[in-house]
């Protein structure tokens, strides 16, 4: 007994104690905050979907620019970010799937249904307009948006010379993505024997 005693108050045991609680402690606070993070933008996606619906089908959501408030009021947006287009049409494609599959507003008839996906597909097609390509990444965008511009200009050389920039880019972002997951298929076992062995080693370096 007393050696076990002595055993927990060396100095190599207790920064093996501290290590192994310490990864606990991590991996509990991580868990829960992932989680919680997971919880609040599901909170805030039902929240734009019921204000959303709600909102066309009493009238008091008329234009784009009245969506586009209500999104930004919801998921607390500041008036700089760029890309709320993105997650706006995303969100109003998954009320428009939801609302077709009759998974929400149960109590509409078919026709209220219709004007409301009359109503989603419109505000879709505006949010696009004002925003093309607003699903892509900056870069491709920019060039996408370059190559519309020299194009109604006529100007064959630099919409060449941006189709070239095309394809570099989506080479650069192929072999980014084949990387991404060659790691992703490892990281996470890797990480779970990590913290397995972490714990293991800590127990049995304090005996």
């Amino acid at each position: 007994m007393e050696e076990i005693i002595e055993g927990f108050l060396t100095k190599d045991s207790l920064l093996s104690i501290f290590t192994v609680i310490f990864t606990v402690i991590y991996a509990v606070t991580a868990s829960f905050l992932l989680k919680r993070i997971k919880a609040r933008r599901i909170e805030r996606k039902d929240d734009f979907f019921e204000t959303a619906v709600q909102g066309l089908q009493d009238g008091t959501i008329e234009t784009i620019d009245d969506l586009i408030n209500v999104y930004k009021g919801v998921t607390k947006l500041s008036s700089e970010d760029l890309t709320y287009r993105y997650g706006l049409n995303k969100w109003l494609r998954e009320i428009l799937a939801k609302l077709v599959g009759r998974k929400i507003s149960e109590n509409l008839n078919i026709e209220e249904v219709k004007q409301l996906k009359i109503k989603l597909t419109e505000f879709i097609t505006a949010n696009e307009t004002a925003s093309p390509f607003s699903d892509l990444p900056d870069t491709e965008r920019n060039i996408l948006n370059d190559l519309k511009t020299y194009s109604n200009n006529g100007d064959k050389i630099s919409i060449e010379r941006k189709i070239s920039e095309l394809s570099s880019v989506i080479q650069t972002r192929y072999e980014e993505q084949k990387k991404l997951e060659t790691q992703n298929k490892w990281s996470i076992p890797l990480a779970v024997i990590g913290l397995i062995l972490t714990v293991v080693f800590g127990i049995l370096s304090i005996f």
